[in-house]
């Protein structure tokens, strides 16, 4: 896990140094259309994904890990272009995380994360607080509640964040635990950039995610995950989870 860990902060540190797909208004050609699909995409790009199962860890249990979720943004698209300083967007883009969760009395789960965008000027927090409203068994699901929030930094002329709800359900079998569930998530845009005069942007999108955590060695996980909805995001975690 030590290697795991150094490996995600040298990836986030990287990106700190580098900077030729940064983020920002730099002319006065963007529209308020233009505006309101970009704060869409982004947004859900950056909205905090689950990247766990609906069970409970448990009194002092944890899940440590680093994760990179890529998203398949419409970078064909003017806004994307225009928005993208060297008009040169990902095709696919990634974001690095690291992603810690505690596990507290009654069933609840808390954690956070801090990510970034390699080779752009996004860097990107989060909380979250889960609830399992049933703890699962050896023959029934577990069903969870899930909020989140996250917030977009290091972009001068944009604010970015977005609030989730999940609803998540899962089943363990063996080292496999296949799980599923449907977000809604709302994500506000604003911009003070001195070339435009833009409306904040306040939309509501809803999100699909199935996924899949393996646990082949005692307390290491690997998990596996796809959200479908606004965009197209594929996930991979690898971590520590007790």
């Amino acid at each position: 896990m030590k290697k795991i860990l150094m490996v995600a902060i040298l990836i986030l540190f990287t990106v700190t140094v580098a900077s030729a797909k940064d983020i920002g208004i730099s002319d006065d050609q963007v529209t308020q259309g233009e505006f309101k699909d970009f704060v869409k995409e982004l947004g859900m790009a950056l909205a905090f994904n689950p990247m766990a199962p609906a069970e409970p860890l448990g009194i002092l249990g944890f899940d440590v890990a680093a994760e990179i979720m890529t998203s398949d943004i419409s970078d064909n698209e003017e806004f994307w272009k225009k928005l993208v300083i060297d008009g040169s967007p990902y095709s696919y883009m990634p974001v690095t995380r690291l992603h810690a969760l505690i596990g507290l009395p009654l069933n609840f789960d808390i954690g956070a994360m801090y990510g970034a965008v390699p080779d752009s000027n996004i860097k990107q927090w989060g909380v979250e607080l889960k609830y399992a409203i049933l703890d699962g068994t050896a023959a029934t699901p577990a069903l969870s509640v899930r909020g989140s929030y996250s917030q977009m930094n290091g972009v001068d002329d944009i604010d970015m964040n977005t609030l989730g709800l999940d609803v998540l359900i899962s089943k363990g079998f063996l080292m496999f635990t296949p799980y599923g569930g449907v977000s809604a998530i709302r994500v506000d845009g604003s911009e003070s950039s001195g070339y435009v005069n833009l409306d904040d942007v306040d939309e509501t999108s809803l999100r699909g995610t199935i996924g899949l955590q393996v646990c082949p060695f005692p307390l290491f996980n690997i998990n596996g995950e796809v959200s479908f909805g606004e965009i197209m995001q594929y996930g991979l975690k690898i971590g520590v989870r007790f």
